[in-house]
């Protein structure tokens, strides 16, 4: 026959149950400290975007410009990770999770850029620069 559950022995089960729950929440908080993000930002510029200077361009067919060639964040297998818009005036900045990205623009046409595709690593808490300067071809 069982013998009979005492306080003490509650006591000491229930003493036993909170000090796992502690340490598992300090493991926990551990690995999410080393699982942050990284910061990808840099500025965008797109030209020409007249065949004859001097150029005036509306703000919203600049940011059409801008919109219609978003920059993807892949991983070096192809796979889409993110996307951003560039503003013309700011730029862009993206959160990732540390890892090696490849960074590309929509390819259409005629022009393209020099510094894409490009490959960075992003690194916890840091922040890697990729400014981008787009030829759109236009003559």
């Amino acid at each position: 026959m069982p013998e009979p559950v005492t306080g003490r022995a509650v006591f000491i089960f229930m003493l036993g149950i909170m000090s796992l729950t502690v340490v598992m929440a300090l493991i926990s908080g551990c690995i999410q400290a080393g699982s942050g993000t990284g910061t990808l930002t840099g500025n965008v510029s797109i030209g020409p975007l007249c065949p004859v200077e001097p150029c005036t361009v509306s703000h919203d067919r600049l940011v059409a410009a801008y919109a219609a060639r978003p920059i993807t964040i892949s991983t070096p297998a192809g796979m889409v990770v993110a996307s951003v818009t560039a503003d013309p005036e700011t730029g862009y900045t993206i959160a990732l999770k540390p890892g090696t990205y490849v960074i590309d623009i929509r390819h259409q046409g005629i022009g393209g850029s020099r510094e894409l595709p490009a490959t960075v690593t992003i690194r916890d808490g840091e922040t890697y620069r990729l400014d981008i300067s787009i030829d759109t071809g236009m003559r």
